[in-house]
């Protein structure tokens, strides 16, 4: 039974970028039917605003279009341009504000097999979600490891 009740997913605050403007609240922008939904077809990346700076803004833009063309999506969106939506989107949040930020494609339909995504249409949404960052005493400082992720020239064939 749906009780038009809206859950937040982890912070106090989410706006949704989706169509072309800014919503207020965690947006449903996905249907049941969609290829994204059903198969799984989406991919997202993950910024930070914090302090007031949102480091690395430009390359998390550039990797989820890089993202959603490996999984044969059609990205639709520049990355320069999701940079000045996503900065347009922040602008309606305090300034000392910590907000999760969220690109992400998915696709719509599949091609003939169903399996794979069309190129036809791609959906695409940010979502600027407010999560506060962890204490500086509670943080890990990340270093280098001798692992690193599979790629496909490692598989046995």
């Amino acid at each position: 039974k749906n009780t038009g009740v809206t859950h937040m997913a982890a912070g106090s605050r989410i706006r949704t970028y989706f169509e072309g403007c800014w919503h207020e609240g965690d947006l449903a922008v996905m249907k049941a039917a969609d290829h994204g939904m059903w198969q799984g077809s989406s991919v997202f990346d993950g910024a930070r605003f914090v302090d007031g700076l949102a480091p690395d803004l430009y390359l998390h833009c550039a990797r989820v279009n890089r993202s959603a063309e490996a999984l044969m999506l059609r990205p639709t969106i520049s990355p320069e341009e999701m940079v000045q939506i996503v900065w347009e989107g922040l602008s309606g949040f305090p300034k000392d504000a910590a907000v999760y930020i969220r690109p992400m494609y998915w696709a719509i339909h599949g091609d003939e097999t169903v399996l794979v995504p069309s190129k036809e249409a791609t959906g695409f949404a940010i979502s600027l979600e407010e999560i506060p960052m962890a204490a500086p005493e509670a943080a890990q400082t990340l270093g280098k490891t001798s692992f690193r992720r599979p790629v496909l020239a490692d598989a046995v064939c």
